[in-house]
């Protein structure tokens, strides 16, 4: 069933109604003069525009989404997804039906994840006709938007040579800037308050919205973290981005090449083969760019209530983050070379990065259950596994909760995978959004759903600025600590916890027994320095 939107700014828009819910498509917020260039916002439109369909993705790997479900281990039915180095940046937005112009609903806009390599609106998985119909059902409705970015080396690749001839780093952050101002400008046509946004985003998504929180200037006025903050994708210097460019230049062939055929190269050679020719070791991070990126982040700043890093405390009123009980499941997936001597390697980095602390490397090692180097692989990567968990995803949670200045609420996402795979029974990466959007339903069983439910209606509690459970208390992570927990293993599926660390939360102490000798900076430290040897 088709729907016509009549707009004052982006003329008549034709989108399709199904369950209840209108969506549409494939709307371009921005232009690109070519693959490298700034987004040009696109801010008014004559005439008719068919919004029906999905717009193209960012160059990617083509095989990204197979890789994804492959994680989630349950596949659901396969769409067509053409890539687009130019008409990429589209946002996909999903209404209650009967919204109108004047409805003014809070507006969920959301990030994907994907390492900031792949990721796309229109993955089967990112559908949002059944969270719209939820929010109606459990009468929150909300407006839903999905937006594309550029990725990988188009999204993200920067050197001196591309700065000087006009090229900006960081086009992927740039791309969500953009879009996030796109909507703001633009909600209110489609129903949604612009006043009102909530900016979400998982894992390589969810580290974006935390970048989005340096901004001098109030973007949204509420922000989801999931599974991913600024620690998880971490800046680098310019000095390592250039770095990081003369090994992509070197893939590409292109060593012997003035800076000019570089560039036009870059430019001109078509995507796909550069995202084929470009091995993993080249690195899709931030750039500390003194801008979007103003500096590296670190927990004693963000963990103060003092501190105005980020800068987003000041404006954010609202702040939800949360993890997976095994996040790092993600890493183990994307990097199996790491299980190799991981005893050895982990002990290593343990050492070098706590040179004047032996007593506590000793304590950290019994903690994680590594007696020695000679540990087998079998024995010490899942410890190694939970290390990294918490130093990626767990601490950061409660750094970014403890810090903040408006109401905090933090949750842990406890439910295990329920499908044959290599983490069936544990709390992989990702599976809180399988649950979340609701497009894996036919697949669990009623108390499955029943999580899923839970955890998206207390979403939409927050986007309408209700509680969805206690906040933290300003400052702390042991005293007035409140959490959900999502997968309890209580007689309810889902509950509350009252510390932050043991028991029912699942979660370890680990690294708060040794903060009074070591920083948290310190111990996240080690996880640069084993993925180096």
């Amino acid at each position: 069933m088709a729907a016509t939107l009549q707009t004052v700014d982006l003329g008549t828009i034709h989108g399709k109604v199904s369950d209840g819910v209108t969506q549409y498509l494939g709307i371009k917020y921005a232009t690109l003069k070519d693959r490298l260039a700034d987004a040009v916002p696109v801010d008014s439109r004559e005439g008719a525009l068919d919004a029906t369909k999905d717009g193209p993705t960012a160059v990617s790997l083509p095989i990204g989404c197979d890789l994804e479900l492959m994680h989630v281990q349950q596949t659901l039915p396969k769409k067509e997804l053409p890539q687009s180095d130019l008409d990429c940046l589209n946002l996909n937005i999903a209404v209650p039906v009967d919204t109108t112009s004047s409805s003014r609903l809070p507006v969920f806009l959301f990030i994907h994840g994907g390492g900031l390599v792949i990721g796309a609106n229109s993955w089967p998985q990112f559908d949002y006709t059944r969270l719209v119909q939820l929010s109606v059902e459990k009468k929150l409705p909300i407006v839903a938007v999905s937006i594309n970015y550029r990725l990988g080396a188009f999204g993200f690749l920067t050197s001196e040579e591309l700065r000087n001839a006009g090229y900006k780093a960081n086009n992927g952050l740039r791309d969500q800037r953009v879009a996030i101002e796109w909507v703001r400008k633009h909600i209110h046509a489609f129903g949604g308050d612009a006043d009102n946004i909530t900016l979400a985003g998982m894992s390589a998504g969810g580290a974006s919205v935390t970048y989005h929180l340096n901004s001098e200037v109030p973007l949204f006025k509420r922000a989801i973290a999931m599974s991913g903050t600024y620690f998880l994708s971490q800046p680098l210097p310019y000095e390592a981005h250039e770095q990081n460019y003369q090994k992509a230049i070197s893939a590409l062939g292109l060593s012997d090449a003035s800076p000019k055929e570089r560039i036009k190269a870059l430019l001109e050679t078509p995507g796909g083969e550069i995202v084929s020719r470009l091995p993993p070791t080249i690195l899709s991070s931030p750039a500390i760019d003194g801008d979007i990126v103003p500096s590296a982040p670190s927990h004693a700043q963000v963990g103060d209530t003092n501190s105005d890093v980020p800068k987003g405390k000041n404006w954010c009123h609202d702040l939800m983050v949360g993890d997976a009980q095994m996040d790092a499941s993600i890493i183990a997936f994307l990097f199996p070379h790491i299980r190799n001597g991981c005893a050895r390697k982990f002990i290593t980095a343990l050492n070098t990065a706590l040179p004047t602390q032996p007593g506590v490397v000793g304590e950290i090692l019994k903690s994680y259950g590594i007696a020695d180097q000679n540990t087998s692989d079998e024995d010490a990567f899942p410890a190694v596994l939970d290390y990294i968990n918490d130093v990626l995803f767990f601490t950061p949670a409660l750094t970014f909760a403890q810090g903040w200045k408006g109401n905090a609420y933090v949750y842990y996402f406890n439910e295990a995978n329920p499908w044959e795979g290599q983490w069936k029974g544990q709390t992989n990466h990702i599976l809180d959004l399988a649950y979340l959007f609701q497009n894996f339903r036919e697949f669990l069983s009623p108390e499955q759903q029943a999580v899923g439910t839970c955890f998206a209606e207390d979403f939409f509690k927050f986007c309408h600025g209700q509680a969805p459970w206690p906040t933290i208390t300003k400052g702390t992570v042991s005293n007035g600590f409140t959490a959900r927990c999502y997968g309890s293993p209580g007689a309810s599926p889902v509950g509350t916890v009252t510390q932050a660390y043991g028991g029912e939360s699942q979660r370890r102490s680990c690294f708060y027994q040794h903060t009074d000798k070591v920083s948290l900076d310190e111990l996240a430290s080690v996880f640069n320095i084993f993925m180096t040897l």
